[in-house]
Order: structure tokens, then C-alpha cells, then sequence
């Protein structure tokens, strides 16, 4: 889809939906599976996951993900060990990583996103309560995301703040 993104009238229902609902143990975060349609109808994707940071351990906790069997939402990564969460986190800015040579550069499980079909990827922090709280990513084909899918997807970002504060219950 080209520019200009924005949020349509069916967007906001499915969003005022998912706040009026509480996670369930073993669902997707209602605001989050929202939030992935949004951006699969927006700017498209073929995973839409997102993070949530643990900084004091050092971790970030995958809390969902459009692709469940491949990167299951409860998987952990060190964020030390991953240059690409290790960017976001030491920056606080978006990553865009346009291509495979990128990818293979700034993620570690590059195999596995190259299994998916995925070239691009697109990193977008997010914040709330006045700090940094984890991330979403976005990943495609190589070269589909641009600098005004950036700042789409920061909105989207801003929207994903509660999700990431609110601890979920336990599986």
C-alpha cells in the first residue's frame, strides 16, 4: 500500500474492541492481534511480533506473534547477544533493515526469518509510563518497507503501549 497510512473506521473498532477485553492465559493479547490486522491491512507483513523488555535482566520476552509456530510467543532472546536489540535498545529508534545482507548483519536468527521469506525488517520501539518498554517488528520481502512505513508504524507503536505494561497472566 502507498502513503498516506491511516487508521480506518474499521481499525478503531477492532482497537476499541480489544481494550474493552482482558488478555486470557493462552490467547493472544486481544490489543496485539489488533494491532497486527491493522498492520497487515496498513503496510502489510508476512510475522508481526512484539517484545517486551526486561532491561535489568537483560531479556526481551516475545509476547505475540503472527506466526506462532515458528516464533512462538514465548520465546526470550538476550538482548546483548542480538545487534539488532542491542541497537534498539542503546538508541530508542527505529531500525529499518531493508535487505538480506542487512538482515543477516543485525539478527542472529536470520536463517529462520529467511525461512519465512522475509528480507526486510522493520523495528519500532515503544514507549510508555516514560520509558522504553520493548518493541514491534514488522518483516516482509526485501526492500517493502520505507521511512513513511516508520512513522505509521510509530503510531502503531504508541497504541502497543498498554499491552507491553500490563503484565499478562500466566500461560
Amino acid at each position: 500500500m502507498t502513503p498516506p497510512f491511516t487508521l480506518t473506521p474499521h481499525d478503531v473498532q477492532l482497537l476499541t474492541r480489544a481494550n474493552a477485553h482482558a488478555p486470557k492465559a493462552g490467547q493472544p493479547d486481544p490489543l496485539l492481534k489488533a494491532l497486527d490486522d491493522i498492520a497487515q491491512r496498513a503496510v502489510g507483513h508476512r510475522l508481526f511480533t512484539a517484545l517486551r523488555y526486561d532491561l535489568e535482566a537483560g531479556l526481551a520476552h516475545r509476547l505475540y506473534s503472527s506466526a506462532p509456530d515458528v516464533y512462538p510467543a514465548s520465546g526470550v532472546k538476550q538482548i546483548g547477544a542480538a545487534p539488532a536489540l542491542r541497537k534498539m535498545v542503546e538508541s530508542g529508534q527505529p531500525l529499518l533493515t531493508p535487505d538480506a545482507a542487512a538482515v543477516r548483519l543485525n539478527f542472529l536468527d536470520a536463517d529462520a526469518i529467511f525461512a519465512l521469506q522475509c528480507e526486510s525488517v522493520l523495528n519500532i520501539p515503544v514507549y510508555g509510563q516514560g520509558r522504553l518498554l520493548g518493541q514491534i517488528n514488522l518483516l516482509h520481502a526485501a526492500n517493502t518497507y520505507t521511512p513513511a512505513h516508520v512513522d505509521f508504524c510509530a503510531g502503531l507503536a504508541l497504541i502497543a503501549a498498554p499491552a507491553l505494561i500490563t503484565p499478562r497472566p500466566p500461560p
